[in-house]
Order: C-alpha cells, then sequence, then structure tokens
C-alpha cells in the first residue's frame, strides 16, 4: 500500500500550515532540499511524518541520458527554433550556457518526481511561487499529473502583473479582498481564487495585545530608549524579475538616513531610524550591515540609527511608524495599529501603485515623508484619523482578521487534495461505518476548535464534551478556563483513549446509553456542553437534546457545531445526480440527519433552548462568489443545470456557509 504524500514547497512563514494540516494524517513530505531546516524537520518528526528531499540542484546522473539533447543545444540552429530571428552571438551563447546548466538538474528533478509518484499517492503540491525555475517545474510536473496545485500566493498582489508569467498554478490561496480582485484584473477565475487570509499574519493580534512586552524586549536588545519615536523603514525588492525595478539596496538606505536626519534637524530629538533590511542578491548579511552604517556615518546619524534583517512583525508591533515601498509590510504595520508609509517609487508607479487614497496608508513621495513623521509625532488627532482609516481597512486586506487563517488554509487544502480510496482496497463505506473501532486518522479525532470554545460566554465549573473526538477541543477548554473539570463521551475506542489523556474522564460509548446520573454527573450539574458536528451521527438527536436539559445547570450553555446542507457546492452536486458519501465534510459517511439554518433553528425550538448566538463558518470554495454579489443582492445565481432566483442577503450568507454555530441555553 502506498503512503499518501505531498508536495511541500512553502517558505518558513508557512510552517504553521504544515503543522495543523499533519495533525492526525501523517504523511511523506516531498521538500526541495533548500527549503529544509531544522525547524521543519522537527514539525514532520513531531507529526508522525516522514521528510523525503527533492535534490533540486543535483542531476542525479543525468549527464548521459540528456547528452543527446546537449548535442542539440550546441547547434545554433535549435536556439533559433526557440527564438526565431534571434541574432545577437553574446545573446545566443548566454542561452546555450543556460540550457547547458539547468537541463541537467530539471531532467534530474523530473525523475526524482516520476520516481516518488510510483512510490507514493501524491494528493496536493503547494507552492509559494511558479515563476522561477523550481517553482514553475513542479507546477508544470504536477498539473501533468493531474495532481491540484496549489499556490499560497506570497503578496497580496498589488500593482499590475509586471513579471509576465503565465499563472500555472490551479488554485491560488490568497491573503484578502485586495489580493482577489487583483487576481481577477489578470483573468483568474474566480472559481480558482480563495479568500482565506495570511497564515503569517495569524500572530499579529496577540503581538500587538503585547506591544509594550515586545518593545522593551527589543529595546534591550537594540538599545534603542523605550520612550523615543522608533520609525521603521523597510527595504523592498522583487528579486530580479523585472526589468522595470531599478530599486538598489544602497539608494533606499540613503533614503533612510535622509529622512532621520530631517526629522533630528527639524527638532524631533527623540526619533530613531530602525532599518529593517532583507536579503536579497545585493549582498550577504554583513555586506549589507556595513553598507548601512557606512552610508549612516557619511550623513551623521549613525549614532540613532539600528539595522535589523528579521522579525518584521515584531517591528511593525513595536514601532512608532512604518515606512516601506510598495510592501506588505505596510499591511503588516495596518494590522498592527501602526502608522504606514508606502514611499513612490519610479517602479512603483510604472506597475500600477499599491494603495488608494482611502487604504489607511499614506502614499507619499520622499521629500513628503519627513513632513508627515514630525505631524505623525507631533499632533495627535493627525495620528487619530490615520489609525482609524486604517482600522477601517483591515479585512479588506486580510481576510477575517481573527488570527485563523492557518485553519482555514488547511480546511482548504483538505477539500482541494485528491483523495485515494482505492489504495486501501475498500469503498468509503466498508472502511468508515464501523465507528467504534476504525484508525484514528482524520484531523477531525485530534484537532481542537479555539472558535468553538470562544463561543461560550460564561466560565463552566463543569463541561461535558459528547463526541469528544481525541479531546482537543475539551483541551482548549481547560487551557482557557483552568478551574474547569472536562468530561467526554467518545465511540470511538482509539479516539477515546486519545482523549483518556488531555480529560478528567472520558466514558466509551454511545451517549444515549448512558445514565449519566450513575456515572457521576447529577442533574443541574453540567455549566456546559459542546455538541461539536455530533448531532448529525445521532438518529434521535431530539431525545438527546431534550435529555441534557434535565442535567444544565440554570445558567448552563450548550455550543452546537453542524454542517449546513443547503450549501452551494452540495446543491450544485446534487443538481448533477450526485449525493457522494465521503470520509468526512458534508457528507460524511456517517451522517444520519441533515439540517438547513431554518430546520436547526427549529430543532432548537422544539427541544428546549434558545439561540443567544449564531455564527456562520464560509465555505472558502465560496468567498469568491459570495464578494462578486455583494453589491447586486438580491440577485439569482446560477448553478450548474439551475438557477437560484431573488438570492437574499441572508439567503447567500446561508448558502455559503460549511456549518452553524450556536449558542444556546434552556427556553
Amino acid at each position: 500500500m502506498n503512503p499518501t504524500a505531498l508536495i511541500y514547497a512553502l517558505w518558513e512563514k508557512n510552517l504553521p500550515v504544515l503543522k495543523q494540516y499533519l495533525q492526525g494524517r501523517p504523511r511523506a513530505v516531498l521538500v526541495p532540499d533548500y527549503l529544509i531546516s531544522d525547524a521543519l524537520r522537527q514539525a514532520i518528526q513531531e507529526a508522525g511524518s516522514e521528510l523525503v528531499a527533492l535534490p533540486i540542484s543535483a542531476n542525479l546522473g543525468m549527464a548521459e541520458e540528456i547528452a543527446p539533447l546537449l548535442e542539440r543545444v550546441r547547434d545554433d540552429a535549435f536556439v533559433c527554433e526557440l527564438a526565431e530571428g534571434l541574432q545577437d552571438a553574446s545573446v545566443k551563447e548566454t542561452l546555450l550556457q543556460s540550457i547547458r546548466n539547468e537541463l541537467p538538474a530539471t531532467r534530474g528533478l523530473f525523475k526524482m518526481l516520476e520516481d516518488m509518484s510510483a512510490l507514493c499517492d501524491i494528493e496536493i503540491a503547494l507552492l509559494n511561487e511558479d515563476v522561477l525555475r523550481d517553482g514553475k517545474l513542479l507546477a508544470l510536473w504536477a498539473r501533468h499529473k493531474k495532481i491540484p496545485v496549489l499556490q499560497l500566493v506570497h503578496g497580496t498582489g498589488m500593482g499590475r502583473d509586471y513579471i509576465g508569467e503565465k499563472i500555472l498554478s490551479e488554485h491560488l490561496a490568497v491573503p484578502s479582498r485586495r489580493s482577489v480582485e487583483y487576481f481577477l484584473d489578470l483573468g483568474v477565475p474566480a472559481s480558482k481564487i480563495f479568500a482565506v487570509g495570511e497564515a503569517a499574519w495569524d500572530v499579529i493580534p496577540a503581538m500587538s495585545a503585547k506591544r509594550d512586552e515586545i518593545r522593551a524586549s527589543i529595546a534591550n536588545s537594540f538599545q534603542l530608549p523605550l520612550d523615543g519615536q522608533w520609525i521603521v523603514w523597510g527595504s523592498t525588492w522583487n528579486a530580479g524579475l523585472s526589468f522595470l525595478d531599478d530599486r538598489d539596496a544602497i539608494s533606499q538606505m540613503i533614503e533612510a538616513c535622509q529622512t532621520i536626519k530631517q526629522l533630528r534637524d527639524a527638532g524631533f530629538d527623540n526619533a530613531w531610524l530602525v532599518y529593517k533590511d532583507r536579503l536579497t542578491t545585493a549582498g550577504s548579511a554583513d555586506q549589507l550591515r556595513e553598507s548601512f552604517f557606512s552610508v549612516a556615518d557619511s550623513l551623521g546619524v549613525r549614532e540613532y540609527a539600528r539595522y535589523a534583517i528579521s522579525d518584521s512583525k515584531y517591528w511593525t508591533a513595536a514601532g512608532d511608524a512604518v515606512i516601506s515601498y510598495d510592501s506588505n509590510l505596510s499591511i503588516e504595520a495596518l494590522l498592527s495599529d501602526t502608522p504606514a508609509i508606502s514611499v513612490m517609487s519610479n517602479f512603483g508607479s510604472v506597475v500600477g501603485g499599491s494603495f488608494g487614497a482611502n487604504d489607511g496608508i499614506m502614499v507619499l513621495e520622499l521629500p513628503e515623508v519627513a513632513p508627515a513623521l514630525a505631524k505623525l509625532f507631533g499632533e495627535p488627532d493627525f495620528r487619530r484619523q490615520w489609525l482609524e482609516a486604517a482600522a477601517a481597512r483591515k479585512d479588506y486586506f486580510n481576510a477575517g482578521t481573527d488570527g485563523k487563517a492557518a485553519a482555514r488554509l488547511v480546511e482548504l487544502i483538505d477539500q482541494l487534495a485528491r483523495r485515494f480510496p482505492e489504495k486501501q482496497g475498500q469503498y468509503v463505506w466498508q472502511e468508515y461505518l464501523n465507528i467504534e473501532s476504525h484508525d484514528v486518522t482524520a484531523g477531525y479525532h485530534t484537532t481542537g476548535r479555539q472558535d468553538l470554545i470562544d463561543m461560550l460566554s460564561k466560565p463552566p465549573k463543569l463541561l461535558l464534551d459528547v463526541g469528544c473526538a481525541g479531546g482537543g477541543n475539551g483541551a482548549l477548554a481547560k487551557r482557557r478556563f483552568p478551574d474547569c473539570q472536562v468530561w467526554g463521551i467518545e465511540a470511538n475506542q482509539a479516539a477515546a483513549e486519545l482523549a483518556g489523556r488531555q480529560l478528567d474522564k472520558v466514558l466509551v460509548g454511545m451517549f444515549e446509553d448512558f445514565d449519566l446520573e450513575k456515572e457521576g454527573i447529577a442533574k443541574g450539574s453540567l455549566d456546559a456542553v459542546l455538541l461539536a458536528d455530533v448531532l448529525e451521527h445521532m438518529y434521535d438527536p431530539w431525545r438527546v437534546m431534550v435529555k441534557l436539559r434535565d442535567y444544565l445547570s440554570d445558567t448552563g450553555q450548550v455550543v452546537v457545531s453542524i454542517p449546513n446542507v443547503r450549501n452551494l457546492v452540495l446543491i450544485g452536486e446534487l443538481m448533477k445526480g450526485n449525493w457522494t458519501y465521503t470520509r468526512e465534510g458534508l457528507l460524511d459517511i456517517t451522517h444520519i440527519r441533515f439540517f438547513t439554518e431554518r430546520e436547526i433553528q427549529k430543532f432548537c425550538r422544539e427541544t428546549g433552548y434558545r439561540v443567544i448566538n449564531k455564527k456562520n463558518a464560509l465555505d472558502t470554495r465560496l468567498l469568491p462568489l459570495m464578494e462578486r454579489a455583494k453589491d447586486s443582492l438580491p440577485c439569482n445565481i446560477e448553478v450548474e443545470k439551475m438557477v437560484i432566483k431573488n438570492v437574499t442577503h441572508e439567503e447567500m450568507q446561508e448558502m455559503c456557509t460549511l456549518q452553524f454555530y450556536l449558542l444556546l441555553e434552556k427556553a
């Protein structure tokens, strides 16, 4: 039986996504060798998965195999086949040399991938870009093999497509509505774009809450005054991908140092410059640092200038103003409630500019920067107005500023990944209907959901988690409410064993089979009950809810999450004649009850509860549709084989929902 594998070509900032995805999903993780770090090795090992290096830079003994091709390359006629009319001899030779250098490694990578595809079932390829050689090769090979390719887009999508390359990734996970607009302008179909938020920005809300603590730590490390006005100046590059990009390292250093000099000359004696650089082809870290301080010395500002390479989010959280050039650093500052300035450049003007007049980010020419900083530091009302404008645009630049982008990405990856039921030699009903004993491999057995725990508005002393799976939700509840005792009920024996390591007590079996009083739960003693994706698995969930009422305290609360059968994806499949049961999701093979929003509300009323809070967990596959339709509601929605007429805002919200979360009390 072949193991399931995924191609992972993501940068270090996306490691939280991989960690979450591998929980309960052991995989072979195929990683380009130059992306492998100690942190990546540890994360894969802790998840019980296997790291497989793809030797991108090696030719894997391909020289002999590709010798005939190289013979053709030596013939100028072959170059002319690639570029008809090419005459310049030096250009020809450069092209020939590039092919000679690149072809062995390219062919070696393809051979390695072919060998791995024979040994593993590759479910998805995850990329951060498909423009440079390696990303492009991985995307082309995966699509040729009909493996889904999901690009976790690095940038927000700003300006026009100055690279001039075709987007090869089959699906795009983008940070925001701003990103969706960008890729729609490039002609990418809306169905291929998923606005899920930027996973690397999940930490920003928590970091902003700890601003004083972070600032104190940085002040100590960089010898900065705590009461100083810290100006974080970020350099920006485009990896040499466009001849339009005329920006260079030294000119940006000069501009930063000139600005701090102007500000201090204007009387702001407590202004300090932190030049936040990034490693580029401009030189090594030591070379760049030396160049910066040489510039600072020449302008007489070295005493109050500092230099940093990493931890941009720490600087945006701790700084008093952030300056960059058409960069995502401005967005990180906006999300951190720090005033941001984007400096106009020739390059930025050519490619279209990144920010609009109402985006809460100041777009200024270089001579305007020092006066703007003077107003930010000297006029509290001016600063407050800009921060208010920025706060109003957070959701525009990051979908769901709730710290849960990584979780949404994991859900999207799971939706797009190929399934290999045939490798077990069993159909889905053969493998998953024995809920008492089947293997615990699905993520929901082990992964807690903080959004459900956050629904509770009162701290419980005793909480019962019905269908507790591996205990992930109960463990989160115990962390949030340290004085709370959590009991679980779970039918799957392997999952119950996992839960027993985290919860105070776990009953193994079906809820309906237990006499709770005999087990030690007195009537009126439960302060909270979790019913997370469990009611739809029960033959008689009505009777379960009625039974639970007697055990709730007077202030007891019930948190319910339940799938939405009025989901547009499900409706579309139904119209094509499909009602296909799967191992998990909306049509989990073990679901026997199905609800719409109206019916779940009715269900609660009829069993003696009132709904005091409700949230819609949106289906990431349908977010682009919601975005396109938001300004034209009510409208008609065309689903394959059917047109749904006069869809209101409320109906659109429901039909784009994956699950409903409800907080209940006794009526």
